[in-house]
Parts: C-alpha cells; sequence; structure tokens
C-alpha cells in the first residue's frame, strides 16, 4: 500500500482546515462589535434607522433589523447607548440600543 494518496489527503485536509481558520478569523474580525453613545436627532421607524449624534464625534446613522434589542422607548432627543457592528457595504447595524431613563 502506498504512502503518497495517504499523504495527499492528510495535506488536503490540513489544507481546508487552515482554510476555514483563515475564513472564520476573518469574519469574526468583520464582526467586532463598537459602541457609541448620544442623542437621536431623526428617526425612521419605516426604514429602521436612527441619526445619533454622537457625544464625541460626528451625527452617525445605524440601522436595526427584527433582532435588534431595543431597551426603552427610541424617540428624537433621546439620550441612547447603541451597540453596533459594521457591515460590509458601510453600513452600520445596531445589535442592541437602550435609551437611558430620564
Amino acid at each position: 500500500m502506498s504512502t503518497k494518496p495517504r499523504k495527499a489527503s492528510l495535506l488536503f485536509a490540513a489544507g481546508a482546515a487552515l482554510a476555514f481558520v483563515l475564513v472564520a478569523g476573518n469574519a469574526v474580525a468583520a464582526e467586532k462589535t463598537l459602541t457609541a453613545a448620544g442623542t437621536v436627532s431623526k428617526l425612521d421607524a419605516a426604514e429602521r434607522t436612527i441619526v445619533v449624534a454622537v457625544a464625541d464625534g460626528p451625527e452617525t446613522k445605524f440601522v436595526w433589523s427584527a433582532d435588534t434589542k431595543i431597551n426603552g422607548t427610541l424617540a428624537p432627543g433621546a439620550r441612547v447607548t447603541v451597540r453596533y457592528t459594521i457591515l460590509p457595504d458601510g453600513q452600520n447595524l445596531a445589535h442592541q440600543i437602550s435609551v437611558a431613563r430620564s
């Protein structure tokens, strides 16, 4: 029995495993969760978007999905903290929006 087919199979398996680790690593890096805090300046519930005047930066637009957890009532002027990731198309996808109690 020749060892060449076995070596080729092992090399293929090792290469596939390495490729998986690299792809999974890039996916995790791309999904780094960020946090922003500020005041809601615009709200469009139909489009599922909010614009937040971030305390230490420019106004930032966020989108949300059915999976986004919204704690409190969103309204213009509300102070919020947003946990989000940046999508490949550049949109900021909110995973959690927490409204500060007045």
